[in-house]
């Protein structure tokens, strides 16, 4: 509100020391609804507004390499999820490669430690909109696998698509922004998050004579395992013996000092290994989100969505309990604190299996839709890559100069990734009513474990067997978290009212 400011007159300034006994009480502080505008509260800009009908259809990674969509007319069962994507007002997954030109690319590649270097032919943004697809997050640990060259070209070939993006930029503030389609019925966004990436990935802020970098929307977090205080002991029986070699070194006073508050606090926990290790009533890992990260986030959540009638909130994480199916303790917390600042739904990806889904105030989480094209036709892997496993290869081949990348790939996810799980997932399909969601359809999807490399990783309708086996599997493990799931022929229903 502005007000013109008027100069106090002669009297008035005489006057007011005379009288400064008879000053009126101060007015009472207006409450903070009252400072706006009724007509224009900011709290209804939270509420999602979509028509009655309107549909979201979710997956996890699109792990591609190569277009799909002549595919269609052959293959039945991949035209039946691409059916399900394309009746949907918007179509939504977790865009988990690069899609840069390799014979032009003037870039170098950057594989985090252990991970490789993924790559898809430019035609697929273009693939993925013919597929359905209109909006994809970018965050995650495979965003910068070419640098920051890679991630830019992957963008331009997005835009060019006609895809919407979030979660990378030129520097933190647009990484962490929200991003938006426009639908005939209502205005999307999405904010893209990730908890799991690759060092020096994440996008900074420009900081004194620092300039900015560019990267993704990274949430910070630190871990501790919990032990019971007998598997401590233990453990600090296992440290004692390591470090004891070094005990007769001659120390400087500050380290000296630090070892003896290490040892007087040997009871409250230990480190060890780059770990936290604490007391706790049983075997658990615990995690702790950075502040700041969270506060920005949020913030960008609630901006997200007072500037559209639905958002959606992404993260790609591979954080997970100890338990096999147990998402990280974080993020229920976080799911929750982006839905109470506006989110319509929390979509999971990282964990290549499918995790439990939740309801919380009407609201969906799905804390890992798995994958969803997992492509093994991977090819210009890093000569670093080659050289990591050049003892493997000779084993498997007797000389190492006789394996093709196709060979090298079928190695590496022999170990890890030989499980059915990591290639059956879903389609999910929200459906709102009034303003909030109505109910939430599964549809089972295939990924061929086991096919040859053409065919296997592409999503078809499960079969009646193993969609049912996917279905057993989710009501099962989302069952804690008050999720009831009805199996209907071979599609999950949850009805949320």
């Amino acid at each position: 509100m502005r007000h013109r400011r008027t100069a106090p007159t002669w009297a008035a300034l005489v006057l007011a020391p005379a009288f400064a006994f008879a000053a009126p009480a101060p007015t009472p502080s207006p409450t903070p609804a009252a400072l706006f505008d009724p007509r224009r509260p900011p709290e209804r800009e939270l509420d999602t507004r979509v028509p009655d009908g309107f549909t979201v259809a979710a997956v996890g990674d699109l792990i591609t390499t190569r277009p799909l969509v002549e595919r269609l007319p052959a293959d039945p069962g991949f035209a039946a999820v691409v059916k399900i994507l394309r009746d949907a007002d918007v179509a939504f997954g977790n865009f988990e490669t690069t899609a840069i030109d390799l014979d032009r690319f003037t870039g170098s590649s950057y594989p985090g430690k252990d991970d490789w270097a993924l790559a898809a032919s430019p035609a697929v943004a273009k693939d993925l909109r013919a597929l359905g697809f209109g909006l994809v997050g970018r965050a995650n640990n495979h965003a910068l696998d070419y640098g920051v060259e890679g991630m830019r070209e992957t963008s331009r070939w997005l835009d060019e698509a006609g895809i919407a993006w979030a979660g990378v930029g030129e520097n933190r503030a647009q990484a962490r922004a929200a991003r938006f389609v426009e639908t005939p019925a209502a205005r999307v966004g999405l904010v893209s998050m990730a908890s799991t990436y690759r060092d020096g990935a994440d996008a900074l802020p420009a900081f004194g004579r620092a300039p900015g970098r560019a990267g993704l929307n990274a949430l910070r977090t630190t871990t501790t395992l919990a032990l019971p205080a007998e598997t401590l002991l233990a453990l600090k029986s296992v440290k004692d013996a390591l470090d004891a070699p070094h005990e007769a070194c001659e120390r400087t006073p500050r380290e000296a000092a630090r070892r003896k508050e290490d040892s007087q606090k040997a009871g409250e926990g230990l480190s060890f290994l780059d770990t936290r290790f604490v007391v706790g009533s049983r075997a658990e890992r615990r995690y702790a989100m950075n502040g700041q990260d969270l506060e920005e986030i949020l913030r960008s959540v609630r901006l997200g969505k007072q500037h559209s009638d639905l958002l959606l909130v992404s993260i790609h994480s591979h954080d997970t309990g100890l338990g096999c199916d147990e998402p990280g303790d974080f993020l229920p917390k976080l799911a929750h604190a982006a839905i109470d600042a506006g989110a319509g739904a929390f979509l999971g990806s990282g964990e290549h299996r499918l995790m439990p889904i939740e309801i919380y105030k009407g609201r969906p989480i799905f804390y890992s839709l798995a994958n969803f094209f997992w492509s093994d036709m991977q090819e210009g892997l890093p000569a670093d890559r080659w050289e990591d496993y050049r003892d493997l290869l000779g084993k498997a081949f007797g000389d190492p100069a006789k394996a093709t990348d196709a060979d090298l790939n079928a190695l590496v996810n022999a170990d890890g990734f030989d499980d059915e799980r990591v290639f059956q997932t879903l389609v999910a399909v929200c459906r709102w009513d009034k303003g909030s969601v109505a109910e939430v359809r599964l549809y089972p999807v295939d990924l061929g474990y086991g096919e040859p490399l053409t065919r296997s990783g592409v999503p078809r309708l499960a079969a009646p067997a193993v969609a049912r086996a996917i279905l057993e599997r989710l009501q099962r493990i989302s069952r804690p978290f008050g999720t009831t799931i009805a199996i209907e022929g071979s599609v999950g229903v949850i009805r949320v009212r």
